[in-house]
């Protein structure tokens, strides 16, 4: 096989380039994936999760990623849509399968890996490919090699014996048959899965959190990338700008920017 670019990862970093490839030049495409489907991690995140950004931020260059619209629900009424992991994965396949592949410049190598230079095996064969490289060999799997997926990752320490532990992936299955959850970890992963549970009409009381950190969070409000936000957004970074400009000290600088509302914490004290 001869093509102009090999491209390692069909996540949204390695779709972003075979699409700018696809649309601004007439240069052919193999692409390689460790997994079944285009998507990256988002094949692997547990059901409930989201995007951090709206909808509208995210995606490949020529097509959006769905209709703007806003969140219909109380707690993020109003704000523009965080496209959940169903749409996420389905606009990735819809792109390779109606998009890219039609193109005729496209090979997709789905559960395959690359070896060496120019050498791909099929993780269910173990068969090798020899693919000829005319322009660049692009590796866009790196941030999924350094990222760490719940589901994927072996957890670091014991549990007693009759403790239930789950990575979130499988907290909607194993949920109804419990009446306390205690959740370990402070990140976005940890916040999602205390969102779900309270969504899903678990009692604050039921649910015990073990913050190894305690994190300042950006005001999702002063910072949607959108057109139609873009003074309050503008706004927003003056003010971070101007904080920054009047601290002499780290604590100084975070106290201000929680009184001007761009920063918050989950519990002030």
């Amino acid at each position: 096989m001869k093509v102009d670019y090999l491209i390692c990862g069909a996540g949204a970093t390695g779709l972003s380039f075979l699409d700018v490839i696809l649309s601004e030049t007439d240069a052919t495409v193999a692409i390689v994936d460790r997994r079944d489907a285009p998507g990256g991690h988002w094949n692997d995140a547990y059901s409930f999760v989201r995007l951090h950004q709206s909808s509208s931020f995210y995606g490949v260059n020529s097509r959006p990623m769905n209709r703007p619209r806003t969140a219909a629900d109380n707690v993020d009424a109003g704000t523009f849509e965080l496209a959940s992991k169903s749409e996420v994965l389905h606009y990735f396949h819809d792109l390779m399968e109606n998009t890219y592949l039609p193109t005729g410049r496209v090979t997709y190598l789905p559960m395959s890996e690359v070896v060496g230079a120019g050498r791909v095996r099929s993780l269910i064969s173990g068969k090798e490919t020899e693919i000829e490289i005319t322009k660049k060999f692009v590796n866009t799997g790196t941030l999924s090699d350094l990222a760490s997926i719940p589901a994927l990752h072996k957890r670091p320490f014991a549990v007693a014996d009759g403790v239930v532990c789950v990575p979130p992936n499988d907290l909607p299955r194993h949920a109804p048959d419990h009446e306390a959850y205690t959740v370990i970890g402070a990140g976005k992963t940890a916040m999602d899965a205390v969102v779900w549970l309270l969504r899903q009409g678990a009692d604050a009381d039921q649910i015990s959190w073990v913050k190894p950190s305690d994190y300042w969070l950006f005001n999702r409000d002063n910072i949607l990338n959108h057109p139609s936000h873009f003074m309050t957004t503008m706004r927003s970074f003056q003010g971070e700008l101007e904080a920054l400009a009047t601290s002499a000290t780290i604590d100084e600088f975070c106290a201000k920017m929680e009184k001007i509302g761009i920063w918050h914490r989950t519990d002030a004290d």
